[in-house]
């Protein structure tokens, strides 16, 4: 297949084993969170009249399809494909035409990863609050059943205070919960939405919604500025 960047000259196998890294394995985690970027900004593209409704069902749907048939196992990023903008974009435009590659329209791989990226860190980074705050339950659950059992505390590898399993499970608890907390004030900060920022400095040529897109994909605001 061609590849983006190609010019027409050939590649030495080394050079692309060198150049693509892992990047095509990585980016399997994001490709539900790329098609679901891709949909909501052609949502939008629609409804300021920037696509026909026609292309953006063909869209809709292509892009559908697309993120089952990954989910099911029936599809990968090739390395030859070199990341997972590259895979949908070959695929959608294969399935539905010149409609697929409409979608880029107002928006460019800079933002598009970036959007991508947020929305993977703000499913796993939930996900991982979450699991924190279930075992520090569990440890403050073990302190109660558990909490008159005694236990020798250390300090510098050595017996030094009489302590119990209640104040050793709630200090590892404490912990966690703190780490859950700063976990999800870190993920407060990528609840901004990056499309329409482009390269940098925003679509002045396209009268695109960049908050419409926002709410579409559950952000909290459009980051600004674009620069």
């Amino acid at each position: 297949m061609k590849r983006l960047w190609d010019k027409g000259k050939p590649v030495d196998e080394l050079v692309l084993d060198f150049c693509v890294g892992n990047d095509h394995i990585l980016d399997e985690r994001l490709v539900a969170h790329d098609i679901r970027a891709s949909r909501a900004h052609a949502t939008m593209l629609a409804e300021q009249g920037l696509i026909s409704k026609e292309d953006h069902a063909a869209i809709d749907g292509g892009l559908a399809a697309l993120a089952a048939e990954h989910e099911q196992g029936l599809w990968s990023i090739a390395k030859s494909e070199e990341d997972g903008h590259t895979a949908i974009e070959r695929r959608l435009t294969e399935r539905v035409g010149e409609a697929g590659a409409r979608i880029h329209l107002g928006r460019s791989r800079n933002d598009q990863v970036l959007a991508a990226l947020r929305l993977w860190m703000i499913a796993t980074g939930e996900e991982l609050a979450h699991a924190a705050e279930s075992v520090a339950q569990a440890l403050r659950t073990l302190g109660e059943r558990q909490g008159s059992t005694p236990l020798p505390g250390y300090t510098h590898m050595q017996r030094a205070m009489p302590s119990s399993v209640a104040l050793w499970a709630g200090g590892f608890a404490a912990e966690i919960e703190d780490d859950a907390e700063g976990l999800r004030q870190a993920l407060r900060r990528a609840r901004k939405c990056p499309l329409g920022s482009a390269a940098g400095y925003g679509v002045p040529l396209a009268p695109i919604d960049r908050a419409r897109t926002a709410e579409l994909l559950g952000f909290d605001e459009v980051q600004e500025p674009v620069t």
